[in-house]
């Protein structure tokens, strides 16, 4: 993909990033941190600066020992619920609840974490906790994840449009940012 000036200059800048457990998954195995140290180190980045977040019940459903010891090492990565994050889960499900949506099948526990991926983007844009569809500022919050939009489903991208969260998965993210993965091949001699 060749991008232009004008493709750089369009694009939205995201304040900050929502992270789902299926695009930290698919990160760490697409990209093991042993062969894309670059792609990690740009997104540790993200953290130091406060945009690339991951709720902690969300992070628990990320099993493997690579991923355990990124998080003990990126600990602000992980935003813990507060009484803040609990009157904006309150108001989303409620506004849910209001619309018909439920985003987690009763009869499994699948996607349990779903929920709180989207509330996060939700506390992390600071909206309006009379009517949650309404910005309060300029500072958007894109979902990652890498579940694909499925007519007739209710999954996160269903939902991020029906609250106007810009939603991209993993590739798409790092095409937005630009990223351009190399290789350089060390023979042994």
């Amino acid at each position: 993909m060749n991008l232009t000036l004008q493709d750089v200059v369009s694009r939205p800048v995201y304040a900050y990033y929502s992270v789902d457990a299926s695009a930290m998954v698919k990160l760490k195995d697409m990209l093991p941190s042993d062969l894309f140290r670059l792609a990690w180190d740009e997104i540790e980045r993200l953290v130091r600066e406060g945009r690339w977040r991951i709720y902690d019940y969300v992070a628990k459903e990320i099993h493997g020992e690579e991923i355990e010891r990124w998080f003990d090492r990126n600990p602000d990565a992980i935003m813990h619920f507060d009484s803040n994050f609990n009157r904006y889960l309150n108001r989303f499900t409620t506004e849910l609840d209001m619309q018909g949506v439920r985003m987690i099948n009763p009869r499994t526990n699948k996607d349990a974490g779903d929920p709180f991926v989207v509330t996060l983007a939700l506390v992390m844009e600071q909206r309006d906790l009379t009517d949650l569809t309404q910005r309060t500022n300029d500072k958007t919050c894109c979902v990652l994840t890498n579940e694909a939009p499925k007519p007739g489903k209710v999954n996160i991208p269903h939902v991020c449009e029906l609250y106007s969260l810009p939603c991209l998965n993993l590739f798409d993210f790092m095409r937005h940012h630009g990223w351009e993965i190399t290789l350089r091949v060390r023979h042994p001699d």
